[in-house]
């Protein structure tokens, strides 16, 4: 499974909120969409020939149902949510029978800021963290002159570099940061930055993004240790890093 094909495999993971029969009046579908963007939770409103079940949402995935609460209960929780970026927060024991299968530690996105976001926050990590092995994927060569100071610093600090990218112009010098300028399709496509953890498997942390002509970049966040490993042994047997 290469890059591609690990951002499809988190999609497919999707679960669907549906909404049976809420009032016609209610925005509920839109207060959830915005409140579980970042998540891979698609929200869907259904009404039935005879308005029955009324008020009542299901949550389920691709093979079977998750769980099942009244709309009710999801007003409640919308209004105890705090706000504000990454404030998924929320006290369990009230709402545990519908949160417990959101919880994840992979999420996607379509929002270009979310996903840049994600990549300064993985940076930062590996900042902090001041050892292991970060890998960033530029699409270009070119592109990594607009990063050189961040990885140049990285790579200062203790954290071995490997940069990646189409050979469009000359990489820039990251000191001791290692470049792979490479054509292929997966690094010509896919922007990713993924951070092996320094030895602490909770630090290990990935983003992988692709473009697209319709919707721009869409991709994935993961804070799954199995998941970066898998991403790791990718990259490391496929471009000898």
């Amino acid at each position: 499974m290469d890059l591609r094909d690990s951002i499809e495999y988190i999609r497919h993971r999707e679960k669907e909120l549906r909404l049976f029969n809420v009032g016609p009046t209610e925005r509920i579908d839109e207060e959830l969409r915005a409140y579980f963007e970042t998540l891979n939770v698609r929200i869907t409103v259904d009404r039935t020939a005879s308005g029955k079940p009324e008020g009542v949402a299901v949550l389920s995935n691709a093979t079977e149902v998750l769980a099942l609460v009244d709309v009710a209960s999801l007003q409640e929780l919308l209004k105890d949510a705090p706000t504000g970026v990454g404030q998924f927060g929320i006290a369990d024991g009230k709402y545990e029978d519908i949160l417990r299968h959101l919880k994840e530690t992979s999420f996607t996105s379509y929002d270009t800021e979310q996903l840049l976001y994600g990549s300064r926050e993985i940076e930062d990590r590996a900042r902090r963290v001041g050892q292991g092995t970060i890998h960033a994927g530029f699409q270009q060569c070119s592109v990594m002159a607009e990063q050189r100071s961040v990885y140049t610093d990285l790579a200062r600090r203790g954290v071995a570099v490997h940069a990646y990218g189409v050979p469009d112009a000359t990489p820039p010098d990251f000191g001791s940061g290692h470049v792979h300028a490479v054509s292929t399709a997966e690094i010509a496509e896919t922007w990713f930055v993924v951070f092996n953890g320094g030895g602490d498997d909770t630090q290990k942390t990935a983003l992988v993004a692709r473009e697209s002509d319709d919707i721009g970049f869409y991709g994935i966040l993961t804070y799954d240790p199995g998941f970066v490993d898998h991403l790791l042994a990718h990259l490391n047997q496929t471009y000898d890093s």
